[in-house]
């Protein structure tokens, strides 16, 4: 589903995202040249430091959803290593949060976990993956819940583009302005954004 772009330019570095945090900002800047040209940037979590399970030593992982997928930035050696890797909403079977005393887990389920956990720890990397559970531990507790319904809301978007037939008729394009109609009332997308995708909409009636 196509999101309103809108570009932030951080260091002569431009990418697509409403988020306005300096610090959240500056960790986009750090993947940037991953992104697609028409991928948003939607939310960011970094893991806490000094806490059980957070990044005491090495550098914090920063997780980013974007309106395509996950994005996992796993800085090593500190920050002179990274690994990046990406997870399309449709490849993700599962996500659940795992609330702990000082901060909050999200445990994603997706095939080829297990490989990427494997690769990470045979090259030193810290591996943020264990089996085909993608552990992500140590995020500050509203983030992960932000997060958790976040990668759900993606998961149910894909899931119905892709049950979607090629013809469709007045009663889908009615869905897709109610799917519209939510992300907006969740604050995924601006009201302006919902008027002009809406009309898109209707004028391929």
């Amino acid at each position: 589903m196509p999101f309103g772009l809108s570009k932030k330019e951080v260091g002569n570095i431009s990418f697509n995202t409403d988020i306005t945090n300096k610090e959240e900002l500056e960790e986009i800047k750090k993947v940037a040249h991953k992104l697609d040209s028409d991928e948003k940037v939607l939310f960011v979590a970094k893991q806490m430091r000094n806490i059980p399970g957070g990044a005491i030593i090495s550098s914090p992982n920063s997780v980013f959803a974007t309106n395509k997928r996950l994005i996992i930035r796993n800085p090593t050696m500190m920050g002179m290593r990274e690994n990046i890797e990406g997870i399309s909403y449709d490849k993700i079977t599962s996500v659940k949060l795992e609330k702990g005393l000082f901060s909050s887990t999200v445990v994603i389920r997706s095939p080829g976990l297990s490989e990427l956990s494997r690769l990470s720890k045979s090259s030193g990397l810290i591996a943020w993956g264990r089996g085909e559970d993608g552990t992500i531990d140590a995020l500050p507790k509203d983030k992960a819940e932000q997060l958790v319904k976040l990668i759900n809301q993606q998961i149910e978007i894909v899931k119905k583009s892709n049950q979607q037939g090629p013809s469709s008729g007045t009663s889908s394009i009615a869905d897709e302005i109610t799917k519209l109609a939510k992300l907006k009332a969740d604050g995924l997308i601006t009201e302006d954004e919902f008027t002009k995708m809406k009309q898109d909409l209707i004028n391929k009636k």
